[in-house]
């Protein structure tokens, strides 16, 4: 959620999703739902892991072989498309190392109005 968020802010030249505050940083309802139906259709797999510093469980999403063929397929028709996903991959590799507590605090940071309904407190790592 909080990177295709910050992808659309920071890279992609259009709005996909509408974003509102939640109890979590940037929460769109949309794309949980586009999430649940890639995972029902069998493009993505979703595995819930720990986190280093046992916080919270992180969703990791991965694609499976149907999703890369259908991504394939879509990059060989598209003039634009390689450029997304380029545009894509750098957010990925920008933020995606971070730990979930360090990359809410960099949303938090950079976009206050996210933080609003936040049920955790950043400052001090813990739930509010």
């Amino acid at each position: 959620m909080k990177l295709v968020f910050l992808a659309q802010e920071e890279t992609l030249q259009e709005e996909f999703y509408e974003y509102e505050a939640g109890q979590y940083g940037p929460y769109s309802k949309s794309l949980y739902d586009d999430i649940d139906r890639l995972e029902a259709r069998g493009f993505i797999e979703r595995t819930d892991r720990e986190t280093a510093d046992d916080k919270d469980d992180e969703q990791v999403y991965v694609l499976t072989q149907k999703g890369k063929r259908t991504l394939e397929e879509a990059r060989n028709r598209s003039d634009e498309f390689p450029e997304t996903l380029e545009d894509l991959s750098d957010v990925k590799g920008q933020y995606n190392s971070m730990d979930l507590w360090e990359l809410l605090e960099y949303v938090y940071g950079e976009y206050p109005e996210m933080a609003r309904n936040s049920v955790l407190d950043i400052a001090t790592g813990k739930a509010a």
